[in-house]
C-alpha cells in the first residue's frame, strides 16, 4: 500500500512539477516511531509545495505552501483544494542525511474537521526517495 500511494503521488506530480530543490522527493511521516502518512516535496526557486496524504480511507490530504530560507520553511495549508477545512501551518527544518523535523506551529479546528495533533507537536520525515 505503501508503494502504491508514493507511486501515485510521483506520478500524479511529474508532469506538472519537477525536482528542482535539494530537498525534493517523498517522505514518511513518522509519528511515536510509526508511519501515519507520507509527504511529497517539490520546489523551485524556493518556492515549496508539500502535500501530505494519510493511507487512512476517508482522511484528506493536505496541500501546503511555503517559502524555504536555508534548510527550514514555513508551510501552510491551501484552504478549500482538500475536504480538510482545518487552517494549518507547520515548520520543518530539513537536514541533509534525509531525516527531517516537522513542528506544528499553528492548527485551528475547521468545521467538519479537527486538529488530530496540538501546536508544538513534533513529527520526524524519512526521506525515502
Amino acid at each position: 500500500m505503501k508503494k502504491i500511494i508514493a507511486l501515485f503521488l510521483l506520478f500524479s506530480l511529474s508532469g506538472t512539477l519537477y525536482a528542482a530543490g535539494p530537498y525534493d522527493g517523498i517522505y514518511s511521516v513518522i509519528v511515536s516511531g510509526v508511519t501515519s502518512g507520507y509527504a511529497t516535496v517539490h520546489e523551485v526557486d524556493n518556492k515549496m509545495v508539500v502535500i501530505i496524504v494519510d493511507p487512512m480511507p476517508n482522511t484528506p490530504w493536505e496541500p501546503m505552501v511555503g517559502t524555504r530560507r536555508g534548510n527550514s520553511v514555513s508551510l501552510t495549508n491551501v484552504v478549500g483544494v482538500s475536504s480538510s477545512d482545518i487552517q494549518l501551518k507547520v515548520t520543518v527544518n530539513f537536514n541533509d542525511n534525509g531525516s527531517s523535523t516537522a513542528t506544528i506551529t499553528s492548527c485551528v479546528n475547521g468545521i467538519s474537521h479537527v486538529c488530530l495533533f496540538p501546536t508544538g507537536s513534533k513529527f520526524n520525515l524519512e526521506k525515502l526517495f
